[in-house]
Order: structure tokens, then C-alpha cells, then sequence
């Protein structure tokens, strides 16, 4: 089973993807900022992370930054979700984009094309 975490700080939004994607048959963890998303990250060893960009604590451009610079994780597919735009760094570090609102049939598409195709977790 593929493990996803989700990090945003809109406690609807988070509780909609992890009903939705857990019934899509995705292990799912969630953190509300960068800083608890970070600790999530390290501890669960995430196949892909779904990441917000405006959040409190640590925003999402810092916790993307950390991942790439992380030896461990600078392979790790990070889709980047937000109302916002996404700076030329953000843009070059993140895997996807999805401009909210976005279709929940975009979202599914994007974690199939982005995931690992097999193998054991690590």
C-alpha cells in the first residue's frame, strides 16, 4: 500500500483527501504546517507528499526546500497544491502542480503518474 502525506493547514481539506484517498486504498498521514509535516515526513516515510504552500509555522516553499535539500528525500515526488502561484524555485523543486480548485479525477491522475511504479518500502 502507497503512503501519501498530506500537509495543509485547511483542516476540510485535509479530512476530504484523507476520506477520499484512503478509500482510493492509500495509507494516509496528515500534518497542518511545514514544521509538523517535516517531523511526518522523517518519521512515516512517505511514497509521495501532497503539499499546501501558505501555511502557518513553516510554509510549504521552506518545507519543499528541505526536502530537496534532504539526501534522503530529493527524489521524493511532492505535488504542490495551491490558490497561490508558485515561485520559479517552487516550481523547479516540485514534482506537479494543482492550482485549487481543482478536479478530484486531476488529483488521482496526478498521484498514479507520480508514484513509484513497484517495490518495497524502505
Amino acid at each position: 500500500m502507497k503512503r501519501l502525506l498530506i500537509v495543509d493547514d485547511e483542516l476540510a481539506i485535509v479530512e476530504a483527501l484523507e476520506d477520499i484517498l484512503s478509500l482510493e486504498g492509500y495509507d494516509i498521514v496528515t500534518a497542518y504546517n511545514g514544521d509538523e509535516g517535516l517531523q511526518r515526513l522523517l518519521a512515516s516515510k512517505p511514497d509521495l507528499v501532497l503539499l499546501d504552500l501558505m501555511m502557518p509555522v513553516m510554509d510549504g516553499g521552506e518545507l519543499l526546500r528541505r526536502i530537496r535539500a534532504h539526501p534522503d528525500l530529493q527524489d521524493l515526488p511532492v505535488v504542490v497544491m495551491s490558490a497561490g502561484r508558485l515561485t520559479d524555485e517552487e516550481r523547479r523543486a516540485s514534482s506537479h502542480f494543482l492550482a485549487k480548485p481543482f478536479e478530484l479525477d486531476d488529483l488521482l491522475g496526478t498521484i498514479a503518474k507520480q508514484l513509484p511504479a513497484e517495490g518495497p518500502r524502505a
